[in-house]
């Protein structure tokens, strides 16, 4: 066993035995045993897309360029979905697991990348099957454009997420309200400002730049840009996007070395 834990192909081993057990652990604590809960991860997003098409076509409010309304929505909410569970996955991460931080396998930084794992999955079955019923069905036309694009988009999604939510872990044992401050005060604020709703060229010239600052809208426009062969923008910035994302991820592995003995346990 010394063996394992002195060298470092050992040490991975060990780390990702932790984090695949982590993962079905938590995918089991959060749906019980009832198989609903599996199907409800999906259920929910598709009808919550299906139900915000509706809507606006009714209205008659949809200012979706050159894309289908529905699939303009599918590459806008289920990407913003992504970083946000992402992200308020990993700030209880610990704050729902601190009990497993007692053995000594199990490190702070094994618990929010199960999480993000647990996410990340869930994306890629809820876009794989939403966009397969809208194939199937002959809801709307696409044509992909560009699916390096989208997965490069979606791992700075999942990486900005991650970072995120391992300084808001770092903080929250000092802060305990702090969870209902990042969902309240950030998170709806995001979801209303990073084009869900609208792409950049509706906003007026003078406001881009101003807006283009949010990451998580330049990240959505470039999802969009790979998914539409028709749909090309030219309103995100890999530089930007990599500098923000890096920066993140950095602050948010420093908060949890620093703050560590907060949470009871170590990195």
């Amino acid at each position: 066993m010394n063996v394992v834990y002195n060298s470092p192909r050992g040490a991975v081993k060990v780390m990702l035995r932790v984090i695949s057990a982590l993962t079905v652990r938590e995918t089991h604590n959060r749906h019980g045993q009832l198989k609903i809960g599996y199907l409800w991860e999906i259920i929910e997003p598709v009808m919550f897309i299906f139900i915000l098409t509706a809507i606006f076509a009714y209205a008659r409010q949809v200012n979706s360029g050159p894309m289908s309304p529905l699939l303009f929505y599918t590459t806008g909410y289920l990407p913003f979905m992504l970083f946000r569970d992402v992200m308020m996955r990993t700030t209880t991460a610990v704050k729902g697991n601190i009990q497993l931080l007692t053995f000594p396998q199990v490190q702070i930084f094994d618990l929010v990348i199960a999480r993000a794992l647990l996410e990340t999955a869930n994306f890629i079955v809820v876009i794989t099957v939403l966009v397969s019923i809208i194939a199937l069905l002959d809801l709307a036309q696409f044509r992909l454009d560009d699916l390096l694009g989208m997965l490069l988009a979606a791992l700075y999604l999942i990486l900005l997420g991650l970072g995120s939510g391992m300084a808001f872990s770092a903080l929250l044992p000092l802060f305990p309200s702090l969870e209902f401050l990042v969902s309240a005060l950030l998170l709806r604020p995001l979801f209303f400002i990073s084009g869900v709703f609208f792409y950049v060229d509706i906003i007026p010239h003078d406001l881009q730049s101003y807006a283009l600052l949010n990451p998580i809208l330049q990240l959505l426009e470039m999802f969009r840009s790979a998914f539409f062969l028709e749909y090309e923008s030219s309103h995100f910035s890999i530089v930007y996007i990599s500098t923000f994302t890096l920066c993140t991820l950095c602050l948010g592995l420093l908060l949890q070395r620093a703050l560590r003995r907060f949470a009871g346990g170590t990195l």
